[in-house]
Parts: C-alpha cells; sequence; structure tokens
C-alpha cells in the first residue's frame, strides 16, 4: 500500500488529503483567519506548514509514514505537461514568485520542505502553466505581445485520460476538446496528448465565466481603465475576480442563478449568452483540430447542471459527441500521478 499526501493551497485556505493507493482517508480544508491571511505569502509558507502538520497528526497520521507528497502546480516558467520532481530549482522559482504571485506556489513550497525534513519524494504534475501551443496561435497584431498557455491544465488532462482509458486509447492517441468550467473557464484543443490551444483563463480570456470577464473589444477595455481610473493591477482584478456572473448577480454559485432562469429574463440572456460563447470558443477549437474531434469533455464545477449542459450541447453536438465529468478532480489525479512516479511507472520530468 502506497500512502500519499496531497497539498492544494489557496488564498484562504489549505486543503491536504492523504490517500491510501486509490483510497481517499483524509480531506480536510483548513481556514485561516487575518493573522495569516494578511501576511505576505513568503511570511505564511512557515506558518501553514505548522498547521498542516499539525492537522495530519490529528488525524492520526505520522509524516514519518508517508510514502509520497503530490503538490498543486505553482506559477513556474512555461513547461510541457508531465509530473515533474519538486526539486530546489522549482522550489526557488515558486519562492522567488517571479512568474506570479500566487497561494498556489505555496503548495510546492511546502510540499518541498516536508520532502526534505520526512526525506519523502515529493511531485507535482501538470501545472496551471503547462505550454504546449503551436507557435501559429502565439502571436497577436502587436509584436511584443504573444498569447500565453495558463489554464486548468491538471484537470483537462486527467478527463481526456479518463476518457481515453474508457475507449480503451491512449491520450497520445486521441483528438478531444476539453472544456473546464469553474471560475473561471478555459477550452483546450488536445491532439495526440498536447494542448495546442487553449484560452488563457486566469485574467478572462475567452467566454465570459463565474468572476471572469472573457474577451472584451481592447478599446473598451482602454476607455473602461480611463473612466475608472484604474491601474493594471486593478483592471487585472476586475477581470479575474469581480466579473461575469458575479459582476451580474452579486453570486458565484450557479445553482442559484439557474433556478430563475425561466422566470427571470435578465437570468435567461446572460446565460444564454455565456452559453453560446461557450460554444464559439469550442467551434474554434474543432477548426484548430481540422475537425478531427475524437470527443467533447465537460468538468469543472459548473458542469454539474444539466440545464446548462444541454444548452452547451445544442449548439456543438454536432462537430462529435459529448462526455461530462462533473466537478474537479485534483487531488486524486495527484495522487495517483506521484504513486505512479513513485513506482518508476510513468517519466518523471525534471525541472531545470
Amino acid at each position: 500500500m502506497t500512502t500519499a499526501l496531497v497539498l492544494n493551497l489557496g488564498s484562504t485556505s489549505s486543503k491536504y488529503a492523504i490517500y491510501e493507493n486509490d483510497q481517499c482517508r483524509v480531506n480536510e480544508n483548513i481556514n485561516h483567519g487575518e493573522t495569516i491571511l494578511n501576511q505576505p505569502l513568503i511570511n505564511q509558507e512557515p506558518l501553514r506548514q505548522q498547521m498542516i502538520e499539525t492537522a495530519i497528526a490529528s488525524q492520526g497520521y505520522a509524516l514519518n509514514q508517508i510514502d509520497v507528497i503530490a503538490c498543486r502546480g505553482g506559477l513556474l516558467k512555461p513547461l510541457e505537461g508531465g509530473t515533474y520532481a519538486v526539486n530546489k530549482a522549482m522550489y526557488d522559482d515558486l519562492k522567488s514568485f517571479k512568474y506570479g504571485a500566487h497561494a498556489s506556489n505555496l503548495s510546492g513550497m511546502i510540499g518541498y520542505q516536508l520532502g526534505l525534513k520526512y526525506q519523502i519524494p515529493v511531485f507535482t504534475t501538470d501545472p496551471v502553466v503547462v505550454d504546449e501551443l503551436i507557435d501559429e496561435v502565439r502571436h497577436t497584431g502587436v509584436p511584443s505581445i504573444q498569447r500565453r498557455s495558463i489554464f486548468h491544465a491538471l484537470n483537462q488532462k486527467a478527463m481526456a485520460r479518463r476518457y481515453a482509458s474508457l475507449v480503451n486509447r491512449s491520450y497520445e492517441d486521441i483528438n478531444v476538446i476539453v472544456i473546464h468550467m469553474g471560475g473561471g473557464i478555459s477550452i483546450g484543443a488536445h491532439e495526440k496528448g498536447r494542448v495546442i490551444d487553449v484560452n488563457e483563463a486566469l485574467y478572462g480570456e475567452g467566454p465570459m465565466a463565474m468572476d471572469r470577464s472573457g474577451s472584451i473589444p481592447n478599446d473598451l477595455i482602454v476607455q473602461y481603465m480611463e473612466k475608472h481610473q484604474l491601474s493594471a493591477e486593478q483592471m487585472k482584478v476586475q477581470m479575474s475576480r469581480e466579473s461575469g456572473l458575479k459582476a451580474y448577480f452579486h453570486s458565484t454559485d450557479l445553482r442559484e442563478i439557474m433556478v430563475n432562469y425561466e422566470q427571470d429574463n435578465k437570468v435567461k440572456l446572460l446565460i444564454d449568452s455565456m452559453v453560446i460563447q461557450i460554444a464559439k470558443a469550442i467551434g474554434e477549437r474543432a477548426t484548430i483540430l481540422k475537425g478531427h474531434v475524437d470527443q467533447i469533455i465537460f468538468t469543472g464545477g459548473m458542469s454539474h447542471s444539466v440545464q446548462l449542459m444541454e444548452k452547451i450541447a445544442n449548439y456543438v453536438e454536432w462537430i462529435a459527441p459529448i462526455s461530462v465529468y462533473p466537478g474537479e478532480h485534483e487531488l486524486i489525479t495527484l495522487a495517483e500521478r506521484a504513486q505512479l512516479a513513485l513506482n518508476e511507472q510513468i517519466k518523471i520530468q525534471i525541472y531545470q
């Protein structure tokens, strides 16, 4: 039996889980107060690590009995997909925050420190910076600006592998379009195991989503910033946390919003607008794949809504058959891939 500790740290909480083979034995979310959250991320590292160690002990597990640690990937330099050993080079880049300051960086930082302390191998799989874009989709009309690949790589690739397994094929042998629908929406064209095109979901490129703006006409963004006298950083917050359905309905609960779909014309209009934007982006990915699409795969929290899925399907089911794997599957995926890496059943990538 292999025991894996999974770390997934967020802005306001630290989630950890313990798996024995494929069985989740512990799944706990440690919520943090202002005393911790008001501190710089670098100062939160030892505080959150101590809380995680204490919580694990309270569940009856000793860290020196853990076989492997799996961490949610943070903001790093662009990488090919795969499972990486969390080494000092990765730790240094996460700790420097030079590729972006986000609480997810703490997952690998704390995992690395626990690995050193207890002599445990540490891995991360498919971080959000997975970049397998073909060169033709990178360029914009401004020579100094190129499109970036930042998306829900972990869950997208996991669900593509799940579909491939169900049809007795390998991920490297299929073409699929995967749509992760959560706070942000990312829509990826997976060609033979590589995500050759995907919208940059972090700051809202593509469809509007639960709290993301979606793509906006360039001149209107400039006008909006000038009118509201917003800095670039304030505009990033606006587009990535305070837009989308949240801006219209002051809620991030899709169930609560969808209840009024038939009775409220505003709800119907905005949901239908989002549906069309998602469908148009799926059509773009189908074009990139030249129409050779084996399956369209939906995942993420919003895909729990049967009503929403039916509305999107009306626009895209002519492209390819549809599969829906609702929710987020990050923890089990991290645990599974780390155990495979520990047992040398998959290739271990080296960050450098």
